[in-house]
C-alpha cells in the first residue's frame, strides 16, 4: 500500500488496524511463551518491541485484558496472566461441559475429507524446540477440534469452544508441548473421527470425555514435572 493510501485512511482505522496487528503479535506471543506467565511489561516496553505507537498499543492492551490474557495493575501498568493450577482445572472442566455436547450434535454432520486432513497433519507430530513444527501440530489440532464444533449447528456454542481453545493454547505448549505424543494423539483422534463420521452420537461422546481427560492429565503431569513453576509464575491457586 502507498503512503498516500495510507494517508487517505482516517486516523481512527489506521489507529484500530494496527491495533488489531498489536492484538494479534502480543496474543501470538503469551501463547507460546515468549512473554512469560507473571512478566511485567509497560506500554513503553510494548512499542519498542513491536515498532508500534501507543495508541494501537493501548487498545491491545485492554482487548488482551478483557480476554484475560493480561491483568492490569494499577499505578503498575500490566503482568502477564499467571497460570495457575485452579485456571486449568476451570479451563479443562468448562471444556467437558461443553465440547463432548458438540461432539454429539456433529455426529452426521461433519466434513470427513477436511477432520481426516487435519488428523493427518497432527500425525505428523513435532520437533520439541522446533517452534515451526510446534506451531504447525497446535493448528492442527486445534483446527480439528473446532472442525467438529462448528459442524455442531450451534455456532454460539462453537465461539465459545474456540476461545476456550484459544486460552488453552498456552497450556498445551507449557504442558506437553515439551514431549513428543503424536501416536496418542493419533489413536485418539482417529477413534474420535470414526464415531462422528459413523454417526455414533453416545459413542463420540464418551470418546471426547476420555480424551479431554487425557489431555488434562498430561497438561497436569507436564507442567508440574517439566515447567520451572517459579520461573514461568505457574501458581497453586
Amino acid at each position: 500500500m502507498a503512503v498516500n493510501d495510507i494517508m487517505d485512511i482516517p486516523v481512527d482505522q489506521r489507529t484500530k488496524n494496527l491495533g488489531d496487528e498489536a492484538f494479534d503479535r502480543i496474543k501470538h506471543d503469551i501463547i507460546w511463551c515468549r512473554l512469560r506467565p507473571g512478566e511485567e511489561i509497560s506500554e513503553n516496553r510494548l512499542t519498542q518491541i513491536y515498532g508500534l505507537g501507543k495508541a494501537p498499543i493501548r487498545r491491545a492492551l485492554s482487548r488482551l485484558t478483557q480476554e484475560g490474557y493480561v491483568i492490569s495493575v494499577p499505578r503498575h501498568g500490566h503482568i502477564i496472566a499467571p497460570v495457575t493450577l485452579q485456571t486449568i482445572r476451570e479451563l479443562f472442566e468448562l471444556r467437558l461441559l461443553l465440547e463432548p455436547a458438540a461432539v454429539q450434535k456433529a455426529c452426521g454432520r461433519i466434513d470427513t475429507a477436511r477432520l481426516r486432513a487435519l488428523n493427518e497433519r497432527c500425525a505428523k507430530g513435532y520437533l520439541p524446540g522446533d517452534e515451526v513444527s510446534e506451531k504447525a501440530f497446535m493448528e492442527a489440532n486445534q483446527g480439528f477440534h473446532l472442525e467438529i464444533a462448528h459442524a455442531c449447528g450451534n455456532q454460539k456454542l462453537a465461539a465459545i469452544l474456540s476461545q476456550i481453545m484459544d486460552e488453552m493454547a498456552r497450556l498445551l505448549h507449557l504442558g506437553f508441548i515439551l514431549r513428543e505424543r503424536p501416536e496418542v494423539m493419533m489413536h485418539e483422534h482417529a477413534d474420535l473421527l470414526e464415531a462422528v463420521e459413523s454417526g455414533d452420537p453416545a459413542k463420540a461422546y464418551n470418546i471426547a470425555v476420555a480424551h479431554i481427560n487425557s489431555s488434562r492429565t498430561l497438561v497436569l503431569d507436564g507442567i508440574m514435572t517439566h515447567t520451572n513453576l517459579s520461573d514461568t509464575s505457574i501458581q497453586p491457586r
